[in-house]
């Protein structure tokens, strides 16, 4: 399957989609509102939920003009590089859980649109969240572990 082939195939089977679909690939999150797909070896989330969709992609967006700063970007207009943007959603939903006091054991967000919906409620909206404590858990958080050279 070609690129442009698995991209169409791709925009057909997702209607809403999923901006925290990162995290959810790299097992850090998952979400009542969203639904897996396979394509060719690939997988990836669609949204079912609209609502829930745009205050997840108004977390998103705000956090990636916080990140700006920290990660001395001069301007974002869209998904950061990707060794970036896993650690803008993992580490920014981690970050969001602690601050609401939801820290999980294993370090996994059981339901993003759940976490986004409390947030939004404690805070009194997006731009309220205690962007400082989530850039802390986004700048602490490491895909994977760093590789030890072999001497």
């Amino acid at each position: 399957m070609d690129e442009q082939e698995y991209k169409s195939t791709y925009n057909s089977l997702t209607p809403i989609r999923c901006v925290f679909e990162k995290a959810m690939c790299s097992l850090v999150a998952s979400c009542s509102k969203g639904e897996m797909f396979r394509l060719a070896d690939r997988h990836g989330y669609s949204c079912q939920s609209g609502v829930h969709q745009k205050q997840c992609e108004a977390l998103l967006n705000h956090l990636r003009k916080k990140t700006r700063f920290v990660f001395k970007l001069n301007e974002i207009d869209g998904p950061l590089p990707h060794n970036k943007e896993i650690r803008v959603q993992n580490g920014g939903l981690l970050g969001l859980q602690k601050a609401l006091n939801q820290q999980s054991d294993d370090d996994k967000v059981a339901d993003v649109a759940l976490l986004v919906s409390e947030a939004v409620q404690h805070w009194g909206g997006i731009e309220s969240l205690p962007y400082d404590q989530l850039m802390q858990s986004v700048m602490a958080y490491q895909a994977r572990p760093k590789r030890r050279s072999r001497k």
